[in-house]
């Protein structure tokens, strides 16, 4: 079987994960790992996961328009962010990202790993001094300094551990010629 992990990093985060989650399903299966900004792969995998940093509670641009283009594939969704992984934001910006897939694709899984914000994006916010969630307040700063360290190799240990796994449960479906429902179904 074959697999894709398909990604856009933007403070390199997600490129950790994604390559994470690619090192350890090339141990099992026949797998190939893109960046989305060195051009539009073909999508000749079976399996396609699918990762992708945060912007404005979703999939950034680029992810998203590529993921729309998805069909006929079972698919995996990662993100990264730097908010925390177990918040309602988070669950937001994974289900955005699944949204976008799951229509024409069979979802085996998820997953949200914390992420460091672009140094970039945390000066904008630094120089834009508004009150609120991404303002640079004393709380909003120590998250950052905690997020800088993150994705732990245990978070990317757990990703690739959820996706090799959903990888054989899928494949345990085909083998049996049982139907594998998504995992939004069950």
């Amino acid at each position: 079987m074959k697999i894709q992990v398909i990604y856009s990093s933007l403070s390199g985060r997600t490129e950790k994960l994604a390559r994470a989650v690619a090192d350890e399903t090339a141990k099992k299966y026949e797998c190939s790992l893109h960046n989305l900004k060195d051009g539009t792969p073909t999508l000749d995998g079976e399996v396609i996961l699918l990762g992708y940093w945060v912007d404005k509670g979703g999939p950034n641009k680029e992810m998203k328009q590529f993921m729309e283009t998805v069909e006929g594939k079972a698919v995996g969704v990662f993100c990264t962010l730097g908010a925390y992984a177990d918040s309602a934001h988070a669950i937001h910006s994974i289900e955005a990202g699944i949204d976008c897939v799951k229509e024409k694709n069979i979802v085996i899984g998820s997953y949200i790993c914390n992420g460091a914000l672009s140094e970039k994006i945390i000066e904008m916010f630094r120089k834009n001094g508004k009150e609120g969630t991404h303002s640079a307040s004393p709380e909003n700063e120590i998250r950052w300094k905690v997020m800088a360290n993150h994705p732990t190799k245990a978070e990317c240990d757990l990703g690739a551990e959820r996706f090799i796994e959903r990888i054989w449960i899928y494949e345990e479906h085909k083998k049996q010629n049982l139907i594998f429902k998504s995992v939004l179904l069950n």
